[in-house]
């Protein structure tokens, strides 16, 4: 355990999973701060415009790049506070674990993991977010229920070095806690999925779910259409973004 038991925080929240094979299950959400990607491509932060062949922007930018450090004490009792943290995640309520991306503090999730249950004798269910970039420790590997991977496709504006790992994929592949989740916002989005990652053996088709690039209801209803015949045609697992249809946002529920 880190000796300094510290986390950075964005934002957290009660909830239903909006996305995802657990959709729909009572969750509360624990956003940490930082990413090492910026989908949408370089400069999508200062102005809004999306670079480098990007046709979608990361919704959550606003939040993930600001943050407070907090101690594990006090993060505990803000978390008791708005989302009645320790009694909820006893009865079995998720914690999800997102970002940004999670896994640049993954040896301070471990701490909090360890933390939570030394004091509370609490080991709930985890679902961490990962965009498949950064392989997990094994001691945080031990205590995640569901690894929701969403490795970025070229409509992410990131160059392939930099969202692709074909070792990092192919050990999420074998993980049997591991399901993949894409973005597709267009035919050419599965073409580049099947190609450059069910083709090579990256990634375990099986253990795909397609998710339609979304930011408002009007936008998730006309693409929701297209990834439904995507995965009916090529018998896929499909998500729709719950958050966005129920309350029409993108965060923060």
């Amino acid at each position: 355990m880190l000796k300094n038991q510290k986390i950075a925080v964005s934002e957290y929240f009660y909830s239903l999973q909006g996305e995802g094979r657990t959709t729909g299950i009572p969750a509360i959400f624990l956003r940490l701060t930082g990413c090492n990607l910026m989908c949408g491509g370089k400069g999508v932060e200062k102005d809004g415009i999306m670079r480098d062949g990007a046709t979608w922007i990361c919704d959550t930018i606003d939040v993930w790049m600001q943050g407070t450090t907090l101690s594990f004490p006090d993060l505990v009792a803000k978390l008791n506070e708005t989302t009645n943290f320790v009694a909820r995640l006893k009865t079995g309520v998720h914690l999800v674990i997102t970002g940004g991306e999670p896994l640049l503090q993954q040896e301070r999730i471990v701490s909090f993991l360890e933390y939570l249950e030394t004091t509370y004798a609490l080991r709930p269910i985890i679902e961490i977010e990962t965009n498949a970039t950064i392989l997990p420790l094994p001691a945080l590997d031990a205590r995640v229920h569901y690894w929701n991977t969403s490795p970025k496709l070229s409509n992410s504006g990131m160059f392939k070095n930099q969202r692709i790992d074909a070792s990092i994929l192919q050990w999420f592949s074998k993980n049997p806690n591991t399901m993949f989740k894409f973005v597709v916002t267009t035919r050419k989005d599965f073409i580049e999925i099947q190609q450059e990652l069910i083709e090579t053996n990256w990634v375990d088709s099986s253990k795909i779910v397609l998710m339609p690039g979304a930011d408002s209801i009007e936008q998730l209803l006309e693409r929701n259409q297209l990834v439904a015949e995507i995965c009916i045609e090529h018998q896929l697992r499909m998500c729709t973004r719950l958050h966005v249809e129920i309350w029409n946002k993108l965060t923060g529920v």
